[in-house]
């Protein structure tokens, strides 16, 4: 599951340091809430990103917190003053993190960190399991789950609040 709609009003366009700040604030941001029906799941792990934990906070659920859920992180890719959209920010650097020329985390590193958190539900004995993380994240984990014989669709773009069923035949 992505987590809720983040309340981001932002529209106007960004030099790279409010590009910058905009990604730090992002995560402090309201969400837009909404009442869905969990299904009756035996484990939770969430993100340790503000965003997810707030959702499943939301949900009244009990949940184990894991840090290699998080987003993966978005950054100005060069330094400017001049202004940008945030998508166009958000797609540059998401097309160097899948060249894996980002400065930050490279798409091997986000693949790796999925494919640790797949080991972790895997060792897990529960029968099902649901999982409150990120968009990309969720792509890249449901890509790394399909190669290991898992079935299951997701929405081009996760879309919030949406879960996602896999189910290793």
């Amino acid at each position: 599951m992505r987590h809720f709609k983040v309340k981001d009003k932002t529209t106007h366009k960004l030099s790279a340091t409010e590009f910058n700040d905009w990604v730090e604030a992002y995560d402090t941001y309201d969400l837009d809430y909404l009442n869905i029906d969990i299904p009756c799941v035996e484990s939770i792990y969430v993100s340790s990103q503000d965003r997810a934990i707030k959702t499943a906070e939301y949900l009244q659920v009990d949940f184990e917190i894991i840090d290699n859920m998080q987003e993966v992180d978005a950054k100005a890719f060069f330094s400017t003053n001049k202004k940008f959209s945030k998508s166009f920010w958000l797609a540059g650097g998401r097309l160097l993190w899948y060249l894996n020329l980002s400065a930050t985390e490279k798409c091997k590193e986000t693949i790796q960190r999925a494919t640790e958190i797949i080991c972790k539900l895997e060792d897990n004995e529960s029968e099902s399991i649901l999982l409150i993380s990120h968009g990309l994240f969720l792509k890249v984990l449901t890509t790394e789950l399909k190669k290991l014989g898992y079935q299951g669709k997701m929405d081009f773009k996760p879309q919030n609040a949406q879960i996602y069923e896999f189910v290793k035949l």
